[in-house]
C-alpha cells in the first residue's frame, strides 16, 4: 500500500489537484444554482396570455410579486429563451378561466432551456394559485361574482407558499438534480484524466522504472494507482453531494444514496478511462491533446451540459456509444424512482465500459528497460 499512500500524499500537496477536487465543482454549482438560495427577482418570466381574462391578469400579478414578468407572444418564446432575455416562459392558454370555473384539469405550459432551482418556486407559485382558484370555483358553484370575491379573499389572506423539495417531485423539478450531476460528471472526468498525467509523469521522470526494480508487480502498482484516484473521486463526490444538499439546498431525488451509488460506478468508469488514455500515449502533451479531443465531445453528446433531447437525432444516436449518456440515463431514472435497481441496465453498461477501458489500459505493457 506504499504506492497508494505516497500517491495520495503527492496529490493532496499539489495545488492543481486540490483545485480540481475541492474548489471547481462547488464553485460551478454555486454559480449555476445560486449560493444561499437566490430570490425570485433574479429570474425573468416571459408570459404569454392567450386568455385575456381577469383571472389571467391576477395570475400575472401573483407572478410579478415573485419574479420579473415580461409579456410576450408565443412565437417569440424560442428567440427570447435562446437570447437569455427570459429564463422561463409561461403560456396561459385560451379558455383557462372557463376550465377553472368548470373544475376541469388546468394545464399551463412552461418552457426553459436549462432547468435550475430558480424556476422551481415559480412553478410552485403558479400551481398554488391555480389550485386555489379551482377550490374557490367549486365553492362558488358557477357564480362569477362569488368566484372573484373568494379569490380576492384568498389573496388578501397572505397565504405564503413555502418551497419544499418533496419525495414526489419528478419531471422538470428533477432536472436541477440531473444538471448538478452533469457538472459533477464533467469534473470527475477531468480529475480522472489527471491520473493519466500522473502515470505519464512517473514514466517520463523514470519514477516508474525505479519502482519496478522493487519487489512490486506492475499489476500491483497499477491497482494502487487506481485505488488512489478512485478514493480522490469519492472525496470529490461526497463533498459535492454535501454542498448541494445542505448548502445550496438542491433537490437530489427521492433516494440520495441511490444517486450516490450511480456516481460511484461512473467514478470507476472515469478512472478506467484515464488508465486507457495513459496506455495509448507516450507523453503528457499527447495525453492533454487526446483528453481535450475526447472529454468535451463526451460531455456534450452525453447530456452533461444540456439535455440530449435538444440535439439532432443523429447526435443522439452517436451519444449512445458513450458512457456519459448511460450515466445520465441512470441518474434520471434514479432521481425519479429512488431505486438503484431501476437503473440496472444502465449500470451494467457502465461497468462494461469500465472493463473495456481497464483492458485497454493493461493490454499494452510498458517497456521498462533502460
Amino acid at each position: 500500500m506504499i504506492i497508494l499512500q505516497n500517491t495520495f500524499k503527492r496529490l493532496l500537496r499539489n495545488k492543481v489537484s486540490l483545485l480540481l477536487v475541492l474548489v471547481i465543482p462547488p464553485t460551478m454549482l454555486g454559480l449555476l444554482f445560486g449560493l444561499g438560495g437566490q430570490g425570485m427577482d433574479t429570474i425573468t418570466v416571459g408570459l404569454v396570455d392567450q386568455d385575456q381574462t381577469p383571472l389571467a391578469r391576477q395570475l400575472e400579478e401573483v407572478l410579478q410579486e415573485r419574479a420579473v414578468v415580461k409579456p410576450m407572444l408565443e412565437e417569440d418564446i424560442s428567440g427570447e429563451l435562446t437570447a437569455a432575455r427570459v429564463q422561463m416562459a409561461l403560456v396561459i392558454p385560451s379558455g383557462f378561466t372557463q376550465t377553472v370555473l368548470e373544475g376541469g384539469e388546468v394545464r399551463l405550459d412552461s418552457y426553459s432551456i436549462q432547468e435550475s432551482n430558480l424556476a422551481m418556486p415559480v412553478e410552485l407559485v403558479v400551481e398554488s394559485f391555480t389550485r386555489a382558484a379551482l377550490n374557490v370555483a367549486v365553492a362558488a358553484e358557477g357564480n362569477m361574482d362569488a368566484f372573484y370575491r373568494g379569490l380576492a379573499d384568498y389573496r388578501k389572506g397572505g397565504v405564503q407558499v413555502e418551497t419544499l423539495m418533496t419525495e414526489g417531485m419528478d419531471g422538470d423539478r428533477s432536472n436541477a438534480a440531473a444538471s448538478a450531476m452533469g457538472i459533477l460528471g464533467i469534473n470527475m472526468m477531468f480529475l480522472a484524466l489527471y491520473a493519466t498525467m500522473h502515470l505519464l509523469k512517473d514514466r517520463e521522470n523514470r519514477t516508474f522504472h525505479r519502482v519496478m526494480t522493487a519487489p512490486l508487480s506492475q499489476r500491483s502498482y497499477l491497482m494502487q494507482i487506481i485505488g488512489c484516484f478512485l478514493a480522490i473521486l469519492l472525496i470529490q463526490m461526497t463533498g459535492v453531494f454535501l454542498i448541494s444538499r445542505f448548502l445550496l439546498n438542491l433537490y437530489l431525488g427521492v433516494n440520495v444514496l441511490a444517486l450516490y451509488g450511480v456516481m460511484v460506478v461512473f467514478a470507476l468508469v472515469c478512472v478506467a478511462f484515464g488508465i486507457a488514455i495513459a496506455s495509448l500515449v507516450k507523453t503528457t502533451r499527447q495525453a492533454g491533446t487526446l483528453a481535450s479531443l475526447l472529454t468535451t465531445p463526451m460531455a456534450m453528446l452525453g447530456g452533461l451540459l444540456w439535455p440530449r433531447e435538444i440535439m439532432p437525432e443523429i447526435l443522439q444516436h452517436i451519444g449512445m456509444f458513450l458512457p456519459t449518456t448511460w450515466m445520465m440515463e441512470a441518474v434520471n431514472k434514479v432521481i425519479v424512482s429512488g431505486n438503484f435497481l431501476e437503473a440496472g441496465w444502465e449500470m451494467g453498461i457502465l461497468l462494461l465500459f469500465a472493463l473495456v477501458f481497464f483492458l485497454m489500459g493493461s493490454w499494452r505493457r510498458v517497456d521498462i528497460s533502460v
